[in-house]
């Protein structure tokens, strides 16, 4: 079995938004669009400090989704009044050096913010690591380095905590919905997220630390419990209609179950193309409930740009991969089940198990 490494270096994992923005050449407009680059930090954490450095109010900056810390990403903000030279080229001086870094580019004007919704999807670079011989020699025999993928459309870990953290943040939702906002303080007390920090500090009421934070951090605590219902659902979909061996284990304490079969994959895309998802936004100043839809099974193309020996490991191999994803999928779930199912459609005696 191949026990792929992902993020072993924040430059292993790429991620580039994809989003058209309604872009104006009018320095009077509303917003200012901002590209952020950034490495070592969350998006919540990059939008505090930008409102820090900046002297602007953290409220003043949207995104249209959230971007891991343990990676290189490039995604866009709308800043409400827009940012001056000046504040621009202070704040990259304060982060250009370091493990962790981030850097603004203006992007234009326009007259709206950004929201969930407005992205597209993201492109990936990604370098998976430790990977066997037998597996990096599969890649060359199975001859195509363009190859489709169905994959279960879980939420993956970093949705329940940051690199090297408890995966609690669907338990600090539960809670929160539960109105035990103390058990919700000492979970993020303990969850070593940026929040953590201020919790620990934190000396009054546990309600009142709520209802002081970003209230997006709040919508994204309850989002993050929906997302861990939601995974909850698609594994009792696919354990019922499931007519081959499951896969089942755990990834930093949370629970999937993977099927090891194309059949079963496609069954479950034909009976349950979607499942419900119960979605938590600020919105005009209140956080708001909606119900959508979302993919059980998401179909993409990953491309083989490059195949060799680990530098981090001997006598172990790396490949370098490429692929698109629409937003609300991770590419980590993605590349592990690609793993996986070029494993097994390499393996002696394959009658089908490639996805």
């Amino acid at each position: 079995m191949e026990h792929p490494v992902l993020k072993a270096r924040h430059t292993d994992f790429i991620v580039q938004e994809a989003i058209i923005l309604p872009v104006e050449d009018e320095p009077d407009a509303a917003y200012q669009y901002l590209r952020l680059r950034k490495r070592g930090y969350t998006t919540f954490e990059a939008i505090d400090r930008i409102a820090a450095v900046c002297g602007i109010p953290a409220s003043d900056l949207s995104t249209a989704g959230l971007k891991d810390e343990d990676a290189v990403t490039e995604q866009h903000l709308a800043c409400r009044g827009g940012l001056s030279p000046d504040q621009i080229a202070e704040f990259n001086v304060h982060h250009a050096t370091g493990d962790r870094t981030m850097s603004l580019t203006p992007h234009g004007y326009g007259r709206q913010d950004l929201r969930a919704g407005h992205l597209e999807g993201n492109s990936f670079r990604i370098i998976v690591r430790g990977l066997s011989r037998t597996f990096a020699a599969a890649l060359d025999t199975l001859g195509e380095h363009t190859r489709d993928l169905f994959f279960l459309n879980y939420y993956d870990t970093q949705r329940f905590g940051v690199a090297d953290g408890p995966k609690t943040t669907h338990h600090i939702g539960r809670a929160l919905l539960d109105n035990d906002h103390q058990a919700a303080l000492d979970l993020v007390r303990a969850s070593k997220t940026p929040e953590a920090r201020h919790a620990r500090q934190f000396t009054g009421p546990a309600p009142d630390f709520f209802d002081r934070i970003d209230p997006r951090v709040r919508a994204f605590y309850l989002c993050a419990h929906a997302s861990h219902a939601w995974n909850d659902q698609l594994t009792t979909h696919l354990r019922n209609l499931s007519r081959h061996p499951l896969d089942e284990t755990h990834r930093e304490g949370i629970p999937y179950t993977f099927a090891t079969h194309r059949d079963d994959v496609l069954s479950l895309l034909q009976q349950a193309t979607t499942l419900p998802y119960t979605r938590y936004r600020w919105t005009d100043g209140a956080i708001r409930q909606t119900e959508g839809l979302r993919p059980t099974v998401v179909q993409t193309r990953v491309r083989v740009d490059r195949t060799g020996r680990d530098t981090n490991t001997p006598g172990r191999y790396a490949c370098e991969l490429a692929l698109f994803l629409p937003t609300g999928c991770y590419a980590t779930n993605a590349v592990e089940q690609w793993v996986a199912w070029t494993a097994r459609a390499a393996a002696p005696g394959n009658t089908g198990a490639a996805a």
